[in-house]
C-alpha cells in the first residue's frame, strides 16, 4: 500500500469516527510492547551467566519482573517500556542452604559451599546488612579486602536483548498488528 493510499484511507477512516485510527494505533503498540518484553525476558533469562555455576540461565519472572509496560492511549500514541537493569542480587534466586563438606581434614566448614535454588556459590555466606537485608556476601581476594554483595550481572545483557528485539519486532509485527487492529476497530464502530 502506498503513502497515498493509505493516507487516503486514513481519512477514510476519519470521517466514520475520528477515534478508530487513534485507537487501533494503540492497541498495535500495547500489543508489540508486551511482546517485546515477554521475548527479551526469555532471551535474558536463557542466556543469563550466574558466577561459576554449571546450571546456566535463570528463572523468567526474576527478569520479567523488572520490567514495567506504560501503555499507549489514543490521547497519547507511545508505548514506554521501563526496565531496571541493575544487578540481580543472588539471594532472590532461591532458598539458601549450606551444603557442608565432609570430607576427612576439613575445618571450620572448609570446602562447604552456598546453595541458592539449584545455583551453587562457593566462598559465599549469608549476612544481615545495616540496612537489615539479608544479602549473599563474598570475599574477593585475601581476608584483608572487603566483602561484596553477590550479584548477577543484567545491565549489558537486558540492553542489548531489549534494544535488538524492540526494533526487530516493529519492522516485523508492527504493520500486521496495525491492520488487524484497524480491521477491530472498523468492525466494532460499524456494529453500532
Amino acid at each position: 500500500m502506498s503513502v497515498k493510499g493509505l493516507e487516503r484511507a486514513i481519512q477514510n477512516l476519519n470521517s466514520l469516527s475520528r477515534l478508530i485510527v487513534p485507537e487501533a494505533t494503540a492497541k498495535a503498540l500495547n500489543r508489540v510492547a508486551s511482546r517485546t518484553i515477554s521475548q527479551g525476558s526469555k532471551t535474558v533469562a536463557k542466556e543469563a551467566k550466574v558466577d561459576d555455576n554449571r546450571k546456566t540461565g535463570l528463572p523468567v519472572r526474576l527478569v520479567r519482573q523488572r520490567s514495567r509496560l506504560r501503555k499507549a492511549r489514543h490521547d497519547r500514541p507511545v508505548a514506554s517500556i521501563k526496565i531496571n537493569r541493575g544487578n540481580l542480587p543472588a539471594i532472590k534466586l532461591g532458598t539458601a542452604r549450606v551444603r557442608l563438606s565432609r570430607k576427612k581434614g576439613a575445618r571450620n566448614g572448609s570446602g562447604s559451599v552456598l546453595k541458592i535454588g539449584p545455583y551453587t556459590f562457593r566462598n559465599a555466606f549469608i549476612q544481615q546488612l545495616a540496612n537489615g537485608r539479608w544479602q549473599v556476601m563474598r570475599r574477593v581476594g585475601q581476608a584483608r579486602y572487603p566483602i561484596d554483595v553477590v550479584k548477577v550481572p543484567l545491565e549489558t545483557p537486558l540492553t542489548v536483548a531489549f534494544t535488538s528485539i524492540s526494533k526487530r519486532l516493529i519492522e516485523s509485527d508492527m504493520p500486521k498488528e496495525l491492520s488487524a487492529a484497524l480491521k477491530n476497530q472498523l468492525r466494532i464502530h460499524l456494529k453500532r
